[in-house]
Protein backbone atom coordinates (compact mmCIF):
# COMPACT_ATOMS: atom_id res chain seq x y z
CA UNK A 1 0.00 0.00 0.00
CA UNK A 2 2.55 2.49 0.92
CA UNK A 3 4.66 1.32 -2.24
CA UNK A 4 1.56 2.83 -4.50
CA UNK A 5 1.07 5.94 -2.40
CA UNK A 6 4.74 6.54 -3.26
CA UNK A 7 4.03 6.15 -6.64
CA UNK A 8 0.71 8.01 -6.95
CA UNK A 9 2.69 10.92 -5.37
CA UNK A 10 5.73 10.61 -7.71
CA UNK A 11 2.79 11.10 -10.32
CA UNK A 12 3.94 7.90 -11.64
CA UNK A 13 1.53 5.47 -13.76
CA UNK A 14 0.38 2.42 -12.77
CA UNK A 15 -0.09 -0.16 -15.08
CA UNK A 16 -1.77 -3.25 -13.96
CA UNK A 17 -0.74 -6.62 -15.93
CA UNK A 18 -2.90 -9.40 -15.41
CA UNK A 19 -1.17 -12.41 -14.18
CA UNK A 20 -2.16 -16.05 -13.47
CA UNK A 21 -3.41 -17.05 -9.81
CA UNK A 22 -2.52 -19.82 -8.59
CA UNK A 23 -3.10 -20.57 -4.35
CA UNK A 24 -2.68 -24.21 -4.59
CA UNK A 25 -3.37 -25.88 -1.57
CA UNK A 26 -2.54 -22.92 0.65
CA UNK A 27 -4.31 -21.45 3.53
CA UNK A 28 -4.34 -17.53 3.81
CA UNK A 29 -3.43 -16.77 7.68
CA UNK A 30 -4.32 -12.76 6.61
CA UNK A 31 -6.15 -10.97 8.97
CA UNK A 32 -8.59 -9.23 6.64
CA UNK A 33 -10.03 -6.58 8.90
CA UNK A 34 -6.28 -6.12 10.12
CA UNK A 35 -4.89 -5.72 6.91
CA UNK A 36 -7.70 -3.00 5.55
CA UNK A 37 -7.19 -1.09 8.75
CA UNK A 38 -3.50 -0.64 8.17
CA UNK A 39 -4.31 0.44 4.26
CA UNK A 40 -6.81 3.07 6.02
CA UNK A 41 -4.09 4.32 8.45
CA UNK A 42 -1.45 4.59 5.56
CA UNK A 43 -3.86 6.88 3.52
CA UNK A 44 -4.64 8.75 6.28
CA UNK A 45 -0.89 9.35 7.27
CA UNK A 46 -0.02 10.25 3.67
CA UNK A 47 -2.91 12.54 3.36
CA UNK A 48 -2.21 14.09 6.23
CA UNK A 49 1.52 14.68 5.06
CA UNK A 50 -0.20 16.46 1.94
CA UNK A 51 -1.82 18.70 3.97
CA UNK A 52 0.92 19.22 5.70
CA UNK A 53 -0.58 18.51 9.36
CA UNK A 54 2.00 15.78 9.72
CA UNK A 55 4.94 14.79 8.41
CA UNK A 56 6.46 11.14 7.10
CA UNK A 57 9.62 11.13 5.36
CA UNK A 58 8.09 7.75 3.79
CA UNK A 59 5.90 9.78 1.66
CA UNK A 60 7.78 13.11 1.06
CA UNK A 61 8.66 11.97 -2.44
CA UNK A 62 6.24 14.60 -4.00
CA UNK A 63 8.44 16.15 -7.14
CA UNK A 64 9.77 19.53 -6.09
CA UNK A 65 7.04 22.60 -6.12
CA UNK A 66 6.75 26.37 -5.39
CA UNK A 67 7.18 26.46 -1.57
CA UNK A 68 5.20 29.35 -0.64
CA UNK A 69 2.37 30.81 -2.96
CA UNK A 70 -0.10 33.21 -3.10
CA UNK A 71 -3.10 32.34 -0.61
CA UNK A 72 -6.22 34.54 -2.45
CA UNK A 73 -9.76 34.26 -2.57
CA UNK A 74 -10.37 33.61 1.16
CA UNK A 75 -9.23 35.02 4.79
CA UNK A 76 -5.30 34.99 5.08
CA UNK A 77 -2.06 36.63 5.79
CA UNK A 78 -1.58 37.84 2.22
CA UNK A 79 -5.57 39.25 2.31
CA UNK A 80 -5.17 40.49 5.24
CA UNK A 81 -1.82 42.68 4.59
CA UNK A 82 -3.22 43.55 1.14
CA UNK A 83 -6.39 44.71 2.65
CA UNK A 84 -4.18 47.12 5.08
CA UNK A 85 -2.12 48.49 2.36
CA UNK A 86 -2.91 51.98 2.12
CA UNK A 87 -3.03 53.22 -1.90
CA UNK A 88 -0.36 54.66 -3.01
CA UNK A 89 1.72 54.09 -0.21
CA UNK A 90 5.46 53.75 -0.68
CA UNK A 91 5.66 50.07 0.91
CA UNK A 92 8.61 47.98 1.60
CA UNK A 93 7.95 43.67 1.55
CA UNK A 94 10.78 42.19 3.57
CA UNK A 95 11.43 38.61 2.59
CA UNK A 96 9.06 39.17 -0.71
CA UNK A 97 9.57 35.65 -1.87
CA UNK A 98 8.64 35.46 -5.37
CA UNK A 99 6.72 38.75 -5.30
CA UNK A 100 3.66 37.62 -5.58
CA UNK A 101 2.03 40.13 -2.35
CA UNK A 102 3.98 42.91 -4.27
CA UNK A 103 2.74 42.52 -7.64
CA UNK A 104 -1.23 42.69 -6.05
CA UNK A 105 0.31 45.47 -3.70
CA UNK A 106 1.70 47.56 -7.00
CA UNK A 107 -2.43 46.80 -8.64
CA UNK A 108 -3.51 48.97 -5.42
CA UNK A 109 -1.08 51.78 -6.61
CA UNK A 110 1.79 51.85 -4.05
CA UNK A 111 5.30 51.83 -5.11
CA UNK A 112 6.78 48.54 -3.71
CA UNK A 113 10.36 47.32 -2.96
CA UNK A 114 10.85 43.90 -2.10
CA UNK A 115 14.31 42.04 -0.51
CA UNK A 116 14.81 38.77 -0.55
CA UNK A 117 17.19 35.96 -1.51
CA UNK A 118 14.82 34.59 -3.90
CA UNK A 119 14.46 35.22 -7.35
CA UNK A 120 11.38 37.34 -8.32
CA UNK A 121 9.04 35.73 -10.61
CA UNK A 122 8.72 36.69 -14.39
CA UNK A 123 6.75 39.38 -14.84
CA UNK A 124 7.25 41.50 -11.56
CA UNK A 125 9.28 44.28 -13.35
CA UNK A 126 7.27 47.07 -11.41
CA UNK A 127 8.37 46.66 -8.38
CA UNK A 128 12.24 47.07 -7.19
CA UNK A 129 13.86 43.82 -6.09
CA UNK A 130 16.90 43.91 -4.19
CA UNK A 131 18.26 40.05 -3.69
CA UNK A 132 19.65 39.75 0.34
CA UNK A 133 19.94 38.40 2.96
CA UNK A 134 18.07 38.64 5.45
CA UNK A 135 20.12 38.01 8.49
CA UNK A 136 22.47 40.66 7.65
CA UNK A 137 22.20 43.54 9.91
CA UNK A 138 22.42 46.09 7.48
CA UNK A 139 20.03 47.24 5.14
CA UNK A 140 20.73 47.91 1.56
CA UNK A 141 17.83 50.43 1.23
CA UNK A 142 16.90 53.55 2.77
CA UNK A 143 14.28 52.07 5.50
CA UNK A 144 12.95 55.80 6.53
CA UNK A 145 11.27 56.15 2.60
CA UNK A 146 8.30 53.66 3.10
CA UNK A 147 5.52 54.48 4.75
CA UNK A 148 4.22 51.01 5.43
CA UNK A 149 6.75 47.48 6.00
CA UNK A 150 5.32 44.22 5.45
CA UNK A 151 6.63 41.14 7.14
CA UNK A 152 4.73 38.52 6.02
CA UNK A 153 5.72 34.93 7.26
CA UNK A 154 9.35 35.93 7.36
CA UNK A 155 9.70 36.45 11.15
CA UNK A 156 9.90 33.19 12.06
CA UNK A 157 13.00 32.16 9.55
CA UNK A 158 15.21 35.16 10.83
CA UNK A 159 17.68 33.58 12.82
CA UNK A 160 17.67 36.67 15.68
CA UNK A 161 14.73 38.45 15.45
CA UNK A 162 15.21 40.94 18.34
CA UNK A 163 17.86 41.96 16.05
CA UNK A 164 16.59 42.69 13.77
CA UNK A 165 13.45 44.36 15.17
CA UNK A 166 15.31 46.25 16.64
CA UNK A 167 17.79 47.35 13.66
CA UNK A 168 14.75 47.89 11.67
CA UNK A 169 13.23 50.63 14.06
CA UNK A 170 16.44 52.38 14.19
CA UNK A 171 16.48 52.59 10.23
CA UNK A 172 13.51 54.30 10.04
CA UNK A 173 14.33 57.25 11.61
CA UNK A 174 11.71 59.86 12.62
CA UNK A 175 9.54 58.15 10.27
CA UNK A 176 7.12 56.35 12.60
CA UNK A 177 6.12 53.53 9.45
CA UNK A 178 3.27 51.07 9.98
CA UNK A 179 4.86 47.43 10.03
CA UNK A 180 2.58 44.50 9.68
CA UNK A 181 3.75 40.89 10.98
CA UNK A 182 2.04 37.86 10.44
CA UNK A 183 3.70 34.59 11.35
CA UNK A 184 2.48 31.64 12.74
CA UNK A 185 0.71 30.18 16.03
CA UNK A 186 2.16 27.85 17.68
CA UNK A 187 -0.89 27.40 19.79
CA UNK A 188 -3.07 26.34 17.49
CA UNK A 189 -5.51 23.52 18.51
CA UNK A 190 -4.10 21.23 16.22
CA UNK A 191 -0.59 21.58 17.02
CA UNK A 192 -1.65 21.36 21.11
CA UNK A 193 -3.53 18.32 20.37
CA UNK A 194 -0.62 16.91 18.50
CA UNK A 195 1.82 17.52 21.49
CA UNK A 196 -0.69 15.96 23.76
CA UNK A 197 -0.35 12.87 21.69
CA UNK A 198 3.49 13.03 21.80
CA UNK A 199 3.73 14.28 17.97
CA UNK A 200 6.40 17.48 17.15
CA UNK A 201 6.48 16.60 13.63
CA UNK A 202 8.13 19.22 11.33
CA UNK A 203 6.92 19.21 7.72
CA UNK A 204 7.62 21.55 4.35
CA UNK A 205 5.44 23.68 5.27
CA UNK A 206 3.09 24.55 7.88
CA UNK A 207 3.20 25.86 11.68
CA UNK A 208 5.97 23.49 12.15
CA UNK A 209 7.81 24.24 8.77
CA UNK A 210 11.04 22.72 8.90
CA UNK A 211 13.00 26.03 7.64
CA UNK A 212 11.17 28.09 11.11
CA UNK A 213 14.06 29.41 13.44
CA UNK A 214 11.33 30.69 16.19
CA UNK A 215 7.67 29.53 16.92
CA UNK A 216 5.26 32.11 18.19
CA UNK A 217 2.00 32.45 20.29
CA UNK A 218 -0.19 35.78 20.38
CA UNK A 219 1.81 37.00 23.85
CA UNK A 220 5.24 35.96 22.93
CA UNK A 221 4.86 38.44 19.51
CA UNK A 222 3.49 40.67 20.99
CA UNK A 223 6.09 41.03 23.88
CA UNK A 224 8.33 41.08 21.33
CA UNK A 225 7.39 43.96 18.89
CA UNK A 226 6.97 45.47 22.36
CA UNK A 227 10.33 45.04 23.65
CA UNK A 228 11.84 45.90 20.55
CA UNK A 229 9.79 49.59 20.70
CA UNK A 230 6.76 49.45 18.64
CA UNK A 231 3.02 50.38 19.30
CA UNK A 232 0.65 47.49 18.75
CA UNK A 233 -2.38 48.99 16.49
CA UNK A 234 -4.36 45.87 15.82
CA UNK A 235 -4.15 42.16 16.45
CA UNK A 236 -5.77 39.57 14.76
CA UNK A 237 -6.37 35.82 14.19
CA UNK A 238 -6.13 34.14 10.90
CA UNK A 239 -7.82 31.16 10.13
CA UNK A 240 -6.69 27.96 8.30
CA UNK A 241 -5.72 27.86 4.81
CA UNK A 242 -8.40 25.19 3.94
CA UNK A 243 -8.93 25.97 0.40
CA UNK A 244 -4.93 25.40 -0.25
CA UNK A 245 -5.52 21.69 1.17
CA UNK A 246 -8.61 20.65 0.10
CA UNK A 247 -9.19 23.10 -3.40
CA UNK A 248 -11.42 25.73 -3.24
CA UNK A 249 -14.71 24.32 -2.73
CA UNK A 250 -18.04 24.64 -0.85
CA UNK A 251 -16.33 22.43 2.17
CA UNK A 252 -12.92 24.86 2.26
CA UNK A 253 -14.84 28.02 2.70
CA UNK A 254 -17.12 26.37 5.33
CA UNK A 255 -13.87 25.43 7.04
CA UNK A 256 -13.12 29.01 6.80
CA UNK A 257 -16.37 30.40 8.31
CA UNK A 258 -16.41 27.83 10.59
CA UNK A 259 -12.60 28.72 12.15
CA UNK A 260 -13.34 32.56 11.75
CA UNK A 261 -16.12 31.78 13.96
CA UNK A 262 -14.21 29.71 16.10
CA UNK A 263 -11.39 32.59 16.49
CA UNK A 264 -13.78 35.05 18.02
CA UNK A 265 -14.46 32.70 20.98
CA UNK A 266 -10.56 31.96 21.55
CA UNK A 267 -8.18 34.00 19.49
CA UNK A 268 -5.28 32.27 20.55
CA UNK A 269 -6.14 28.62 20.61
CA UNK A 270 -8.12 28.62 16.94
CA UNK A 271 -6.20 31.03 15.52
CA UNK A 272 -3.94 29.13 12.64
CA UNK A 273 -1.86 32.74 12.29
CA UNK A 274 -1.23 36.05 13.94
CA UNK A 275 -1.93 39.30 11.93
CA UNK A 276 -0.23 42.13 14.35
CA UNK A 277 -0.12 46.07 12.53
CA UNK A 278 2.36 47.89 14.47
CA UNK A 279 4.19 51.40 13.87
CA UNK A 280 7.90 51.81 14.54
CA UNK A 281 8.93 54.46 17.52
CA UNK A 282 11.38 56.52 17.05
CA UNK A 283 14.46 56.06 19.15
CA UNK A 284 15.76 58.80 21.31
CA UNK A 285 18.44 59.79 18.89
CA UNK A 286 15.43 60.66 16.58
CA UNK A 287 13.73 62.54 18.76
CA UNK A 288 16.01 64.73 19.64
CA UNK A 289 16.30 65.15 16.05
CA UNK A 290 13.10 66.13 16.01
CA UNK A 291 13.97 68.59 18.67
CA UNK A 292 16.59 70.34 17.42
CA UNK A 293 15.96 70.57 13.78
CA UNK A 294 12.58 72.97 13.67
CA UNK A 295 14.79 75.00 16.87
CA UNK A 296 17.31 75.39 14.43
CA UNK A 297 14.98 76.06 11.51
CA UNK A 298 13.46 79.22 13.87
CA UNK A 299 16.55 80.86 14.79
CA UNK A 300 17.60 80.61 10.85
CA UNK A 301 14.34 82.25 9.97
CA UNK A 302 15.07 84.53 13.40
CA UNK A 303 18.32 85.78 11.72
CA UNK A 304 16.69 85.95 7.91
CA UNK A 305 13.63 89.00 9.75
CA UNK A 306 16.65 90.73 12.02
CA UNK A 307 19.07 90.77 8.22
Amino acid sequence: TEIIIQLVLKKFRILELPIPTFYGDEICHVNGLQYALNVCKAMVRARLHQMNLFFDRKFDVAPPEETYDLKLGFTSSHTMAIDAARSGAHVLDVGCGRGYVGAELVKKGCAVTGMDRLVPAEGQEKMQFIHWDLDRKEFPVNVSQFDQIFMLDIIEHLKRPEEFMDELRFATGCKRPEVIVTTANIGFFATRLMLLLGQFNYGKKGILDATHTRLFTFRSLRELLRQSGYKILEVRGIPAPYPKALGTNFISRLLVWANEKLISLSRSFFSYQIFVRAQALPTVNNLLCETINPAANLRAQARIIRI
